[in-house]
């Protein structure tokens, strides 16, 4: 192991049977912690060379345990899959509204420790919502209704899931080819036929230079494994939508599921589903796709299907027309802009940070009222906070500093290309 360790740490090419033999050890254990963190290390240094090595990789992920055998459903299984980020709720809202198309859509999500931007997260705020499902429940539900959301089993790629958590602790999360193999192989392993993965960059993640190389990596991947793969690369300097905290982003998907919502969370939903949507079989353009989505998000299909979606994993379905029964904090407070102008970015760190000192408790979270390019006046509000403590004030200012507030109004992009084989891109 130790001169597998240090071939990768010269940046030598790993054959299939080498990177066989070290997921199979970390598998049984034959390998300590201290062993696979340097494994990992080496990535920082020297990424995957190949599409071929990192194919291995990915896939010696996806079936280092069992897999969901979802032959029996007819259609295209698709699957959405994100870098995940502050406020994107986006997949909450695909589930149902792709779904409402006939077509079946699932979401395994490794939950991680101290993990605020997972889907997982966001559902555990609905009253009696089960997300962790046995494999024959994960399929049954998939059955029932074309949409399932879940944790994996414990027997799932079990290697990816191990794997997730220490790229966590030894920083290397962001590494593309770790990125890509932790993002696909867990779909993979789940049963999904074709995947749409979003990309985000923006100013406390991704370069857009690294979001095109991860783009990139996964369409490759997904074309040596046989899944149909696309890549969205999609903005993450601000939060998608206006909502951050579980409760209040449940409360943004319903809206949105109602026909409303924030312009620049239906965008993204109306594109990505239009993508997923042809890739699993539905008959006509993507422009096609999304005329049909845009009309179940106003003609109450998509929320019936959310519906129907949250009673099968034995969800209260009562909020969707009841949304104040979701959580909500004690307290509430207003930022306010210090000055006058227009909204020129919003330090996603500071923001990532606010989030962070509100906690866990049920119904903190906050909510902007202006976001990047909106005209703001001196006094206005900023942003509206949710705290469980009285002292609201350190937030408050955490919030207001956040946000740089310019003569002139900025460009901004929501969309940034679109990735259908390793060597195209469109802007």
């Amino acid at each position: 192991m130790l001169d597998l360790i240090n071939k990768r740490r010269r940046g030598e090419k790993l054959t299939t049977a080498e990177i066989t033999l070290i997921t199979k050890a970390i598998v049984a254990k034959e390998m300590t912690t201290a062993q696979i963190g340097a494994f990992l290390d080496t990535f920082s240094y020297h990424d995957m060379a190949t599409t071929a090595e990192l194919t291995d990789l990915t896939m010696a992920l996806a079936y280092s345990g069992g897999i969901y055998d979802l032959s029996d459903l007819p259609g295209i299984k698709v699957a959405p899959l994100s870098t995940d980020g502050l406020g994107d709720k986006t997949s909450l809202v695909l589930l149902p509204l792709v779904a409402s198309l006939g077509v079946p859509i699932l979401q395994v999500v490794t939950p991680l420790a101290e993990e605020m931007t997972s889907p997982l997260t966001r559902l555990a705020t609905v009253p009696q919502l089960r997300t962790k499902l046995a494999a024959d429940e994960f399929v049954t539900t998939l059955k029932q209704v074309n949409a399932v959301a879940a944790a994996p089993v414990a027997e799932l790629a079990p290697l990816q899931q191990q794997l997730a958590q220490l790229e966590l602790e030894t920083g290397t999360t962001e590494v593309p080819a770790l990125l890509t193999s932790r993002l696909m192989s867990l779909a993979i392993a789940a049963g999904a036929d074709a995947l749409v993965v979003d990309i985000k960059t923006g100013n406390n993640g991704l370069s857009l230079k690294q979001a095109q190389q991860v783009a990139k990596l996964a369409v490759a991947v997904g074309a040596e494994v046989g899944r149909r793969t696309l890549a969205v690369i999609s903005d993450l300097n601000q939060p998608i939508g206006d909502a951050v905290g579980a409760s209040w982003e449940i409360r943004e998907v319903i809206a949105t599921l109602k026909g409303g919502g924030p312009a620049d969370l239906r965008e993204l939903v109306l594109s990505l589903g239009a993508q997923l949507a042809v890739l699993g079989g539905y008959l006509g353009t993507v422009a096609d796709a999304r005329e049909a989505l845009s009309a179940n998000l106003e003609n109450g299909q998509a929320l019936a299907k959310f519906h129907e979606w949250l009673v099968a994993q034995d969800g209260d379905a009562s909020i969707v027309e009841q949304p104040d029964l979701l959580a909500t904090a004690e307290f509430t407070a207003t930022a306010r802009a210090p000055r006058s102008g227009y909204i020129a970015a919003w330090d996603m760190a500071q923001l990532k940070q606010l989030r962070q000192l509100l906690g866990a408790t049920a119904g903190v979270g906050f909510v902007l009222n202006k976001k990047i390019g909106d005209s703001v006046e001196a006094g206005e509000t900023l942003a509206t906070v949710y705290s469980a403590a009285a002292d609201i004030q350190p937030v408050l200012k955490l919030a207001q500093q956040a946000a740089t507030i310019a003569d002139k109004a900025p460009e901004h992009r929501l969309l940034y290309d679109v990735i259908d084989s390793a060597l195209e891109q469109t802007d």
